[in-house]
């Protein structure tokens, strides 16, 4: 039996430089925390340069007592650890058909780590929230012009109470134990375990309690699910959770394989609960054969998979895998279709050759 040994590089993928986008290459998924140099950075702007010590974290708004928090002021209150994967909701957007726009992510935009900060409800507590209170907004020190927009903006996104004042929607500042690097969001960053990555706002400065839905460029007009066609003047639906998905980290597209027994390999995670069913099928999808699932390091991490696959005859062959999570969401062959190609999480094919022996 040939079992493909883990390929660890601390190389990225660099889609774009300034502002910086760089995901992590395939084969380095093994279920485990992405190492820091390593974990994906989505950005819409440049890298703002912070001074922790000069820093502040304001919370105003619909509160009865408005805060200005230093960093030593947040690494003194209680604090948590979770391991949370995040992922760009353009993740994998570059096998969408018909062509979509936005940045050609393969499938490299996903990875976890083991995050520590305070509850944002440890906070908003402190503040005394207004029972006006509706949403809760983030906002970034990253701001610039974006194509759409008038003027300058800022990176900010809201979220509803009840996911704001959630006992693991964090304030991190450390990252694998480490402090946050600046382009993960030094000095203080969002963490919103179960929604795509732009929710967890980098690079923080203000924190405001909202009594009406926030309408920010990014939330309202960019994350969003778009049809083709006209523009309707309807509020479109926003992008949130992420989608049960799974990935193929081994083999490799194209990889050509001797005769023999395979452990095939992957990661899966879900917005909706833990992956608690990974198939798979190298048969075109006649038959779906159960894949071993690895340990479940949190709800709102991946698992990694293994399937002992039998390639005894040579020939062209997809490797097929499907995840189903806890809430009973099945990876589907196609996902939901929209202009952006947002929360693909169509099953991921992987073409293999099984050579003759020669």
């Amino acid at each position: 039996m040939v079992d493909e040994p883990n390929k660890s590089s601390t190389q990225r993928i660099i889609l774009n430089r300034e502002p910086l986008v760089a995901g992590v290459p395939l084969k380095s998924l093994d279920g485990g925390a992405t190492p820091v140099e390593q974990f994906f950075v989505r950005n819409h702007f440049q890298i703002p340069t912070m001074d922790g010590a000069g820093w502040n974290l304001a919370i105003d708004g619909e509160v009865e007592n408005s805060l200005s928090l230093s960093y030593d002021d947040l690494k003194q209150m209680p604090s948590k650890e979770l391991p949370v994967l995040l992922e760009c909701a353009g993740n994998s957007r570059a096998s969408v058909q018909p062509p979509i726009e936005g940045v050609l992510w393969d499938h490299s935009g996903v990875s976890s780590a083991l995050w520590k900060g305070v509850m944002v409800r440890e906070v908003l507590d402190r503040a005394g929230v207004k029972e006006t209170a509706r949403e809760v907004l983030f906002e970034g020190a990253d701001q610039g012009k974006e194509y759409g927009s008038s003027g300058e903006t800022r990176f900010a996104m809201s979220l509803p109470m009840d996911k704001a004042l959630d006992d693991d929607t964090l304030l991190a500042y450390q990252i694998n134990g480490e402090t946050l690097t600046p382009e993960h969001g030094y000095p203080l960053r969002l963490l919103v375990p179960g929604w795509f990555g732009m929710a967890s706002v980098k690079w923080l400065t203000r924190i405001s309690v909202l009594d009406h839905p926030f309408q920010g460029y990014h939330q309202s007009s960019y994350y969003v699910f778009l049809d083709e066609g006209k523009d309707d003047g309807v509020l479109k639906e926003r992008v949130s959770s992420m989608r049960v998905k799974s990935l193929i980290t081994w083999p490799g597209r194209g990889e050509v394989l001797e005769p023999g027994v395979h452990l095939v390999r992957g990661v899966a995670w879900s917005g909706h609960g833990a992956v608690d069913r990974l198939e798979v099928t190298t048969d075109g999808g006649q038959s779906w054969q159960l894949a071993d699932l690895g340990e479940l390091q949190s709800p709102y991490s991946w698992r990694s998979w293994r399937y002992r696959w039998e390639a005894l005859e040579p020939g062209h062959f997809l490797i097929r895998a499907r995840a189903t999570d806890v809430a009973g969401n099945v990876q589907p062959v196609r996902a939901r279709w929209n202009f952006r190609g947002f929360a693909n999480n169509s099953i991921h094919a992987v073409p293999v050759i099984v050579q003759s022996n020669m």
